[in-house]
């Protein structure tokens, strides 16, 4: 794959993403900072670039950045720029600051535990089927008020609308993803339906349901959107994250006995495995005027991918970006930064540590069972492993 002058413009499908992030990420960075794409989009790469466009909203648009997502309505509120995004944030953030996660703690420990005890006794699992997608699956329905019984409906229609499987026949890819986001939509419809006609108050989308009229009120439709957001990304971002922390740890014995010896250096080896391995390659924007990046103009109207996974490797912030150190202090992008930084990124490290902390507390040597090595579910819209055979002394 070159980049060169008379190479063809870059494809991210043909990434080797699936078996080598570290070689994918670093074709990308010494590609250079902003790169050309063969879908006629820009991607930056580089720390600098990347957090100058995720800071700078009135440039880089999040407006029609998530149209290729297959919600009927606007995302909420990551589909919106200030000062609307600023309102949305200001209704939401109770519900996901520190103090409002850290309610969610012991229910969090106690189902990890639950988890994990029903499989410690086997000395096998599927590290995602068996934790990495019931442990913030659960956690989310409920904190959300969707139904739990829901969850592997929910799950396909997230399957189905992030994992960018090849359509079936007579259909692309964008009319399939309209397809199932209309049916995801037709669900949420007669949910939030039936919850205005039972008042169920449970969980955020009861309280949001039940607030009073006022600025702080959102119509049907903002509802709507917010929860296919957050059916998309609370189903999906800490299962692709735990996915691949666990198969860093499984294959690195020296990194396992740091954290099993002192588990205080878990917060810290929660943002180093985010840095190196986290469950996005790029955040989507959309320029709003003629812009230049790193010395390459990018025309109004132009999707630009900015690769928070590629700037979280870049040396100009990270010394030695592909080596795991659990005593870095940098700060990394895997949850995107700027006003658009992940609502949800509190409780996703949240129940990232309690995962490691009970897994470890409970398992502390495991290994990858024989067999092929796990992979990356590629191209996609997050970078997660969809297998994770673990095997360890059981009893």
């Amino acid at each position: 794959m070159s980049t060169g002058p008379g190479a063809a413009p870059l494809r991210l499908d043909q990434l080797p993403m699936a078996d080598d992030r570290t070689a994918a990420y670093g074709f990308l960075r010494d590609a250079g900072p902003v790169l050309r794409t063969a879908f006629g989009s820009y991607l930056i790469t580089s720390g600098a670039a990347a957090e100058f466009a995720l800071r700078s909203p009135a440039l880089f648009s999040s407006r029609r950045a998530f149209d290729l997502v297959g919600s009927p309505l606007p995302l909420v509120p990551i589909a919106f720029d200030p000062p609307e995004h600023t309102r949305y944030r200001r209704i939401l953030q109770p519900f996901f600051s520190p103090r409002g996660v850290a309610g969610w703690l012991p229910e969090v420990r106690a189902l990890a535990r639950e988890l994990i005890g029903q499989v410690a006794p086997r000395g096998h699992c599927d590290l995602v089927a068996d934790l990495a997608v019931p442990l913030p699956a659960q956690v989310f329905l409920t904190l959300f008020g969707l139904p739990v019984e829901d969850r592997d409906r929910l799950n396909t229609w997230k399957e189905a609308l992030l994992r960018n499987k090849p359509p079936g026949p007579g259909e692309t890819r964008f009319e399939r993803a309209v397809r199932l986001g209309a049916e995801l939509y037709e669900y949420l419809v007669e949910h939030v339906a039936q919850r205005r006609q039972d008042g169920s108050t449970t969980g955020l989308l009861g309280q949001l349901l039940a607030a009073q009229p006022g600025p702080d009120r959102l119509t049907d439709e903002e509802i709507y959107g917010l929860s296919f957001l957050f059916v998309l990304a609370g189903l999906e971002t800490v299962t692709s994250a735990l996915s691949t922390a666990f198969a860093v740890l499984a294959s690195q014995p020296g990194l396992r006995a740091r954290i099993v010896a002192d588990p205080a250096v878990i917060p810290a080896a929660v943002e180093e495995l985010l840095r190196v391995d986290g469950p996005l390659l790029y955040v989507p924007r959309v320029t709003t005027r003629d812009v230049e990046v790193a010395g390459q103009r990018i025309p109004a109207g132009t999707l630009v991918q900015v690769a928070v996974a590629v700037a979280d490797r870049d040396p100009a912030g990270h010394p030695d970006p592909d080596v795991i150190d659990f005593g870095r202090q940098e700060r990394n992008l895997a949850f995107g930064g700027g006003p658009h930084r992940c609502l949800g990124s509190h409780l996703a490290r949240m129940e990232m540590r309690v995962a490691l902390e009970e897994w470890h507390r409970r398992i502390p040597d495991y290994e990858l069972a024989p067999g092929p090595p796990p992979r990356v579910s590629w191209p996609a819209g997050v970078v997660g492993i969809g297998h994770l055979p673990l095997v360890f002394p059981g009893g």
